[in-house]
């Protein structure tokens, strides 16, 4: 049986590029060779071993992370006529029945059919690795001026696409951002995309904001530097702003984003918790009469996103920060803590 590379979480900060055999195709699936993959805040859970799937059992170890990939198709199963071997490919996260009523209501992200997610929930092995397979079904064809390097990224774009557009930003509506990673400032983008005017986004390092500047912020606010709600409030005239996207994932992020969005106004939540219970004021959702949009995933958004990327109304390489070999999968994740103020998205090449 062939062989391939693949870096394995084996344990809480156990990563380890072995060999495994190289998957066998279902009549269905395909066949990649991945050419770049991104190292994504989800990926560092499962490292650390703090991702809620880990702590409810619904994912095991070892797995093969890498959910944000893009590839060659190098073969496919007898009954694949969407893609062809050397079509450049990359591919939505859920692997799903497509019969239960979320599936077809379009809303696939939340099947209740032993859903599976790539690199992650219930343990679909992803893209740190030379290949992997996919359902037909799953993947788009990246166009010829997308470098496999952004296309790598085009799933951190559709999840921004995705709790965006579910919750609508009205044209001229002033949005803050809570966080400076890769999310953040691909959020950012997306909003500056669908109508936003002023574009506010608060991190803790000036070298990840100053990219953001060159995506289309018109203002930073370091949160080491600023109380990010009284700098909210300067910006607003002490309105507050239209939106909020929040994407740290921290208690502290959804608090600000609460004191920051005016009476009225909307709120994304685009991250998953590594807390299951927060401490906030709840009445003030209430009070303010807000609209709170949850987002999981990136349903039906992947042909947005790529359509955006070609069109260059988002960019993905600007948050690109370092490449890396896939043997090097160790060394990116200590460069997550020890360069954290410069690292923004690293990439790996199988």
């Amino acid at each position: 049986m062939p062989k391939m590379k693949a870096a394995r979480i084996f344990g809480e900060k156990d990563i380890r590029v072995v060999e495994i055999p190289v998957p066998e195709l279902e009549p269905d699936e395909v066949l990649i060779k991945v050419k770049a993959v991104g190292l994504c805040g989800t990926d560092v859970e499962l490292y650390e071993g703090t991702m809620p799937y880990i702590k409810k059992g619904l994912t095991t170890l070892p797995i093969t992370p890498g959910h944000e990939w893009a590839g060659i198709v190098e073969k496919t199963g007898s009954e694949v006529t969407n893609v062809v071997n050397g079509d450049r490919v990359t591919g939505d996260v859920y692997i799903v029945c497509g019969d239960c009523d979320n599936c077809k209501k379009g809303r696939y992200n939340l099947c209740t059919n032993n859903k599976r997610v790539v690199g992650s929930y219930r343990n679909k092995d992803g893209g740190f690795a030379e290949y992997i397979k996919m359902p037909a079904r799953n993947l788009y064809k990246i166009p010829d001026n997308i470098s496999f390097n952004e296309a790598a990224l085009i799933e951190n774009a559709a999840t921004c696409v995705y709790g965006i557009e579910k919750m609508g930003i009205e044209y001229g509506s002033s949005v803050l951002v809570i966080g400076d990673g890769p999310i953040g400032q691909m959020a950012l983008q997306v909003a500056g995309t669908d109508g936003a005017g002023e574009l506010l986004i608060s991190g803790s390092y000036d070298n990840k904001l100053e990219i953001a500047r060159q995506l289309g912020a018109t203002h930073t606010i370091n949160r080491h530097q600023q109380d990010v709600v009284d700098a909210v409030m300067d910006f607003t005239d002490s309105e507050g702003v239209d939106v909020v996207i929040e994407s740290c994932g921290k208690e502290k992020g959804l608090e600000q984003a609460l004191a920051a969005v005016k009476p009225g106004g909307k709120l994304c939540l685009l991250s998953i918790y590594t807390k299951d219970k927060l401490n906030i004021d709840v009445n003030s959702i209430i009070f303010k009469d807000l609209d709170v949009i949850g987002s999981l995933g990136s349903a039906n958004s992947f042909q947005p996103a790529i359509n955006m990327l070609k069109t260059n109304k988002i960019r993905t390489d600007k948050i690109i920060t370092k490449e890396l070999p896939l043997e090097d999968a160790e060394k990116a994740f200590d460069l997550v803590y020890e360069e954290r103020d410069k690292m923004i998205k690293i990439v790996l090449k199988p």
